[in-house]
């Protein structure tokens, strides 16, 4: 075969090549920037010249230095055929890629782009803006300290603020003494004496007396009034003017004794007897005749003599 031949033969090779770029699996890079160096040596330069004009005049075009350009920029590769991509867009720019296994989206004449993230919290997509998605914010545990009275059932053993509250009304509406209270971790905590003082209280509103205090009881007692509680004889000192279930009692055992005070004498407020001076004569006459020293004033020892006689 002589070398024109041999040349003739590489041209319709290169020919082949270029004619079958969408199915071929020549590299596409390379024929786009390739060389004809292979065909350009050698005798016989004006019929190779011609050779290359008739065999690329359509497809390549070929600078003074034998370098190849593709005539158009679309390309593509066989072993790709699964990925292809287009290009698009008003105004003369824009694209568009796809792949089997993924997409995305571009736009020029816009200028926007659309993608989605989400996992409890980040982007989430739109087909024109991008929406961020705060994460929910996990719930505070609360404390001790961050309760407040009628946030939760109060029962033995419970403290914190909200007990402290509690008992500040407690000691006010005169159901329990302030030296009966005791503490934990620096709050006020429902112990024994709190829980007589909540049933003590519910039996005087009318509720059932469980010793918890639910938000019903909490909200009833923060309402009250002392003059509403049926006080204990002996839990407070008596003095005069003094009104309250305490005084009736102490009145009813003077009676029992056989120191009544003058029926004419007596007051009322609220529906409770008042502590008069009328009274206190009647007391010092009970402490005059069972040999306690004589002030007036129902103190314990008096009130143990009174609460003793049948």
């Amino acid at each position: 075969m002589n070398k024109i031949t041999k040349k003739l033969m590489k041209s319709l090779l290169v020919t082949s090549a270029l004619s079958l770029l969408h199915s071929t699996t020549v590299n596409a890079q390379e024929l786009k920037h390739g060389s004809l160096d292979d065909i350009n040596n050698g005798d016989n330069e004006d019929e190779i010249q011609s050779l290359k004009r008739k065999i690329i005049k359509n497809v390549v075009k070929v600078s003074p230095s034998g370098r190849m350009m593709m005539v158009n920029d679309h390309y593509s590769h066989s072993s790709h055929s699964s990925h292809s991509s287009h290009y698009s867009g008003s105004g003369g720019g824009g694209g568009h890629y796809s792949h089997s296994s993924h997409s995305s989206h571009y736009s020029s004449s816009g200028g926007s782009y659309g993608g989605g993230y989400s996992s409890g919290g980040g982007y989430s997509s739109s087909s024109s803006e991008d929406t961020y998605v705060a994460p929910k914010p996990k719930p505070k545990v609360k404390t001790a300290a961050d309760y407040t009275l009628g946030d939760r059932t109060i029962k033995s053993g419970t403290y914190g603020a909200d007990v402290n509250t509690l008992a500040e009304l407690l000691v006010n509406n005169l159901y329990i003494k302030r030296n009966a209270l005791s503490r934990k971790a620096g709050y006020y905590v429902c112990n024994a004496a709190m829980l007589a003082a909540i049933k003590h209280f519910q039996r005087d509103a009318g509720y059932s007396a469980t010793g918890t205090v639910d938000s019903n009881t909490a909200t009833a007692l923060q309402a009250w009034s002392p003059s509403k509680t049926s006080v204990s004889l002996g839990f407070r000192e008596i003095k005069v003017n003094t009104a309250g279930q305490d005084v009736n009692q102490l009145i009813t055992l003077l009676n029992k004794a056989g120191y009544p005070p003058d029926p004419k004498k007596l007051k009322y407020s609220n529906g409770n007897a008042v502590f008069t001076s009328d009274v206190r004569m009647a007391v010092k006459m009970f402490q005059a005749y069972n040999h306690i020293r004589v002030t007036g004033n129902p103190d314990a020892a008096t009130l143990a003599k009174l609460k003793s006689i049948k």
